[in-house]
């Protein structure tokens, strides 16, 4: 697993970060040392350390490390944080040497929680249990804490509200984790780095995952060696930030005024022990299982703080990471693979016995799956692999007497390969042939999408002081870029040829944007009975571009082709009973088309006033509005009232009620392929037509797209009680409208098209406006701090129950007229409204994250031990069939009589998975105040998912099989990926070096 790529890319940044250590000390000049909590000895990032007297100042770095640039002398240097009692001391500064002194602070009586930025725009600081809106801190310990190393997944197990879980075989979202706040879509929730609008990534995610259909934020882009910490706030505030903010926001702020050099190594894997159950062809199951070693993570990263001049400040904060695919698939329980058709039987021949013909087509082909050593674990279901280099750098330099310039700068490549479905040798309309005829790939075979994403952003930024005024000038640029090429595979409509091309380029999304904002504000200390009143206002401009690049032309061709192959034969060395036709483009991903290709723009301006007050050093308002104007399709205005109120020093009460939108995105309006989708098991391929087709204006009738808007409400109770004890509830409702959905697939009979109008399609797909939804639940934080024996203990447990649900679906006229409806008659699924927007679908929205999630930590600090346990309840997750299994014909018999039920008449394809707990352990040791060393679980019992019903009539060796009975594809998929993942247990170690 660890191979000589790793050793010579660990030897390369071992060097490295030997290098920068001996420059910072060939550089040493001043004052330095380290700021850490008294009782416990962990670091304080964010301590204040000022000369007293005098101007000059610092900031403590992620871990508790500060330097100061002062002349030779005598100085007393005060050292202070919120919650801590401040402590002064005394120092002589000696000519040509670097000067330490270490701070061990006390907490004060009334240790508040961490300081918060996002959600307002006042300076005055503000702990998470003092303001108006809920917001969640995670702090450096919670994001290098555990076994986790991406940012995404670092939340999915920290943050309550927050869920983000590796999807697989779903093309480029296997690249891509999608994430939701509050369970809503990724593209509702706004991602901001250090308080500024983050780009979203240029990929669409098409395939069954959560948030089909959305454009989210790429957060593993970040290393998380550059992050101070992760504000995470739970309420709408379109009309503070703009478009997407309706779940939230979530503000990556970086480190900043860094003087040290920290470097971690992490290395782990899966061991785990796969367990789950096989029907029989007799009955009953046989229970297997497999010992798994793979998923193997290699991860260097390290961030390094410079000075600039005299009070300028660098952080440059880099990683390298290398992953290992996993694989958690079961065996094809398909009667066949090579002979008769793929995932089925064949129509039985005239004159025939169907269960004697079956009987012998099972028993001729596991004849030849014997002579080829033919393995029916075919498929590689689990994570994907990636390789992924990151790299930022944040900084700052003063100009002038108040001003100050600021920049951030990052960039990330990332490689992956992930899997598909596989192509038996049975399905000869997706096989490559010989020159002769006979299959390229005698044995079927497993396609491959590997992904190249590119990610660059560049803030700059000016601020100072006009008069009483603050000012902010910035422009944020970013840009992200996502190529697919096709591996292991073919084009079945090609010509025969013993040299077929099996690897392809299939074409490249890319989205890029640029922000430009000018913020005003100024703070008056007092006016009359109003205390830190802060006015604000700005403006903001925009522009996005989306760009689709065509592939290689091998990659699509062949609809106009009409090249027929012969079908699988029946028999051993039979004869092929007839052919069909071959499907164009390379088999898992068909290129983008030239009719695909777009490079379609626009751009915003907006205005937004902000104003927050404390009246009576006690109710504190904050009343925000906010006028956008978009060049494609009009102007929104929003706006929030927010307010906290003090009841007793111990008890506050907040709440808050606004307006929000989000603007399609251009991906979702421009965005138009051909996918090749699989429906029980079988291929079809899936045209996605733009918004601005004539399928989908003229034969459907849908409108062009317009914003969803929403309405969120929220109230909650904040309190302190004691010393340490700190606890927040918040209760939210969510109203959105005309929230954009992907649509089901229409058939080309549905849609009417002829013979010879979209060739090689076998259903169509469009964006539309089409529901309205609501979203409510409560949140609950709650953290206990306190002495336990010689040591520090720290207990906190964060609870969200969370409810989607769908109001009401209405994408077109044609579409919801009751013609095409309840006036139609017969099997509901036939209905243009289900065709639209399917059960499984309503399902995926409303039931398909965890429902509630219960986060419990303990962390314990003695000597030099720390000892960090926590587990985390992923609640009950529900999936539905997308055919309805409860509607019946005039005679009362179903419709889909073919889903085996339990008494009540319930399918069990509708299942319902029970939740689960995960629980993670680290063990860490300081060796040094400098080196420690942390051994831990992810999943320290092995525990998986329920796991997907298998229906007992598609054992292998039936001659009662259908694939569609079950929601498995052929017994392949044993778990779904949406409770904390399905790879069982992972063991790290990790070493970490800080100077």
């Amino acid at each position: 697993m660890i191979n000589l790529y790793f050793y010579k890319t660990s030897r390369f940044v071992f060097s490295a970060v030997a290098w920068l250590f001996a420059l910072s000390l060939a550089a040493a000049q001043g004052l330095t040392g380290r700021v850490t909590d008294k009782t416990s000895g962990s670091p304080i990032p964010g301590a204040t350390v000022v000369v007293v007297g005098s101007s000059t100042g610092a900031t403590a770095d992620a871990e508790g490390v500060y330097r100061l640039n002062v002349s030779p002398g005598t100085y007393n240097v005060r050292f202070s944080f919120v919650g801590y009692e401040a402590l002064t001391l005394p120092v002589t500064v000696t000519t040509g040497e670097e000067t330490k002194l270490n701070a061990a602070i006390q907490e004060s009586s009334s240790r508040l929680n961490e300081v918060v930025v996002v959600g307002s725009r006042a300076a005055t600081a503000r702990t998470n249990i003092q303001t108006v809106a809920p917001v969640d801190v995670i702090s450096t310990k919670d994001l290098k804490g555990y076994a986790q190393t991406d940012v995404s997944q670092i939340l999915n197990f920290v943050a309550p509200s927050f869920n983000s879980n590796r999807q697989t075989v779903t093309d480029g979202t296997d690249h891509i984790d999608p994430a939701s706040l509050r369970g809503l879509g990724p593209d509702q929730v706004l991602v901001l780095v250090n308080g500024k609008r983050r780009h979203t990534t240029a990929l669409v995610n098409i395939n069954g995952s959560v948030g089909r259909g959305s454009v989210g934020t790429d957060m593993n882009a970040i290393p998380v060696a550059a992050i101070e910490r992760i504000e995470v706030l739970r309420d709408g505030a379109a009309a503070q930030y703009g478009s997407d903010a309706i779940a939230g926001v979530i503000n990556v702020v970086l480190k900043k005024n860094y003087t040290g050099l920290t470097a971690s190594l992490t290395a782990g894997q899966s061991f785990t022990n796969m367990k789950y159950n096989v029907p029989l062809i007799g009955g009953g199951s046989d229970p297997r299982s497999q010992s798994l070693r793979d998923g193997g993570v290699l991860q260097f990263d390290f961030s390094k703080g410079f000075r600039l001049g005299r009070n300028g400040s660098l952080t440059v904060a880099g990683q390298v990471q290398e992953r290992g695919r996993t694989n958690r698939s079961g065996p094809d329980n398909a009667p066949t693979e090579y002979l008769g058709a793929s995932g089925g039987f064949p129509t039985t021949p005239t004159g025939q016995n169907a269960s004697d013909f079956r009987t012998k087509l099972i028993a001729d082909d596991q004849a030849i799956i014997a002579q080829r050593g033919y393995n029916r674990q075919n498929m590689i279901i689990g994570n994907s692999s990636s390789r992924n280099y990151g790299l930022f750098v944040n900084g700052t330099l003063p100009v002038g007497v108040n001003g100050s310039v600021y920049f951030t700068a990052g960039a990330s490549y990332r490689t992956g390969t992930g899997y598909g479905n596989n192509r038996v040798p049975a399905s000869r309309s997706q096989q490559p042939l010989n020159a002769d005829g006979s299959l390229y790939y005698a044995d079927g075979f497993l396609p491959a999408i590997q992904s190249i994403i590119n990610d660059q952003s560049l803030l700059v930024g000016y601020k100072t002081k006009l008069g009483q005024w603050n000012m902010d000038l910035s422009n944020t640029f970013g840009r992200n870029s996502f190529r697919f090429d096709v591996l292991n595979s073919g084009n079945a409509s090609l010509p025969n040829s013993n040299t077929q091309q099996t690897d392809f380029y299939a074409g490249k999304l890319k989205f890029n944007q640029n922000t430009t904002n000018l913020d005003f504000s100024r703070l008056y200390a007092q006016v009359g009975e109003i205390t830190g009143l802060n006015l604000a206002a700005g403006a903001e401009y925009r522009r996005d571009q989306f760009q689709i690049e065509a592939g290689e032309p091998n990659s699509y061709i062949g609809a106009s082709i009409g090249k027929t192959v012969p079908t699988a034969p029946f028999t051993i060395g039979g004869t092929s009973p007839g052919t069909t036709l071959a499907l164009p483009g390379s088999q898992v991903f068909p290129g983008y088309q030239p009719t695909d290709a777009i490079n379609a723009t626009r751009h915003n301006f907006s205005l937004y006033a902000d104003v927050e007050g404390e009246l009576f050093r006690r109710l504190l308002l904050d009343l925000a509005g906010r006028y956008e104007n978009y060049s494609d399709f009009g102007s929104k205005v929003t706006g929030k009232l927010a307010g906290r109120l003090r009841l007793i020093d111990a008890l506050n009460i907040r709440g808050a009620i606004s307006t929000g939108f989000r603007a399609p995105s251009l991906h979702q309006r421009y965005f138009q392929n051909t996918s090749t989708q699989f429906v029980s098991g079988n291929p079809s391929n899936t045209l996605t037509v733009n918004n601005e087709n004539p399928i989908a204006r003229q034969f459907i009738g849908v409108d062009a797209l317009k914003p969803e808007t929403s309405v969120n409400y929220t109230l909650g109770l904040t309190s302190q009680i004691g010393r340490q004890f700190t606890i927040t509830v918040d209760a939210y409702l969510i109203d959105i409208k005309d929230r954009i959905l992907y649509s089901g697939a229409f058939s080309r009979s549905v849609l009417g098209f002829a013979a010879n109008e979209y060739v090689g399609i076998n259903n169509v797909r469009f964006f539309a406006n089409a529901a309205d939804t609501r979203t409510k639940g409560i949140d609950i934080v709650a953290t206990e701090r306190l002495k336990a024996g010689p040591g520090q203990l720290t207990l906190t447990a964060a609870i969200n129950f969370n409810q989607n649900k769908v109001l009401s679906v209405n994408p077109s006229t044609l579409i919801n007229s009751a013609a095409n409806n309840e006036n139609k008659g017969g099997n509901p699924d036939t209905w243009f409204r289900n065709i639209f927007f399917d059960r499984s679908q309503v399902a995926l929205l409303e039931t398909g994250q965890p429902q509630n999630k219960i986060n419990l930590s303990a962390s314990y600090t003695i000597n030099k031990f720390d000892v960090t346990l926590r587990t985390v309840r992923f609640g009950s997750v529900t999936n539905r069939t997308n055919l309805d299994p409860y509607a019946k014909n005039a005679s009362g018999a179903y419709y889909n009589s073919q889903f085996a039920r339990n008494e009540a008449g319930d399918p069990y394809i509708d299942q319902t998975f029970n939740p689960v707990w995960i629980t993670d352990l680290t063990l860490n040791y300081r060796f040094t105040k400098a080196v420690s060393l942390s051994l831990g679980a992810n999943n320290l019992f092995d525990i998986y998912p329920d796991q997907i019903y298998i229906d007992p009539r598609n054992a292998l060796g039936s001659v009662d099989y259908a694939s569609g009975r079950d929601a498995s594809n052929r017994g392949r998929f044993l778990f779904g990926s949406n409770q904390g993942g399905f790879n069982g247990r992972f063991l790290f170690t990790r070493l970490t070096a800080s100077f």
